[in-house]
């Protein structure tokens, strides 16, 4: 009887354990005291975008499928368009990675007001999941020549201003 309660219970563990990693928090975004967390389903249900682009590590061309950054900032009310002037344009993005790896950019650079190119965290490459040791998202540049912000391992995306006024 025992070994059939114990049978039970870790049956029923097991099949919960593919629910709370589809429920665990992927990534967490902030911006002036707002945070907003995004579990791996939460992403997977946002529009995504792909592209084919140069890996700096292995020399070759893959398709890589994401969503747009831009997309999980405004999440967290970040200025964009025509509010992005001013103050607004000393802030920057760090991306933050599980591996301890970080990357800043402007925050303008993910506006489609100052550039045509997408900033994406992708969470696919060559249409299959992202490998544990790139994932769970990865992000990627189109256009850099150099893929040293092309941060791996991304967990975090934290907005600051840098810089003071000089009012």
């Amino acid at each position: 009887m025992r070994s059939a309660l114990f049978l039970c219970v870790a049956l029923s563990i097991s099949a919960l354990a593919p629910l709370s990693r589809a429920a665990e928090t992927v990534l967490r975004v902030s911006y002036d005291g707002r945070t907003a967390v995004f579990s791996a389903a939460d992403l997977a249900a946002m529009h995504h975008i792909t592209v084919k682009a140069l890996d700096g590590h292995d020399r070759k061309v893959h398709e890589y499928t994401g969503i747009a950054a831009h997309d999980v900032l405004a999440q967290v009310g970040v200025p964009s368009g025509e509010k992005m002037r001013g103050p607004a344009l000393r802030l920057i993005v760090i991306a933050r990675a599980k591996d301890g790896y970080e990357v800043a950019l402007s925050l303008a650079e993910f506006d489609e007001m100052f550039s045509d190119r997408q900033i994406l965290l992708v969470d696919q490459e060559d249409g299959l999941p992202l490998p544990q040791k790139v994932g769970p998202l990865h992000l990627l540049l189109p256009g850099d020549k150099r893929t040293a912000r092309w941060a791996r391992m991304v967990n975090s995306l934290e907005v600051v201003q840098v810089g003071e006024s000089r009012k």
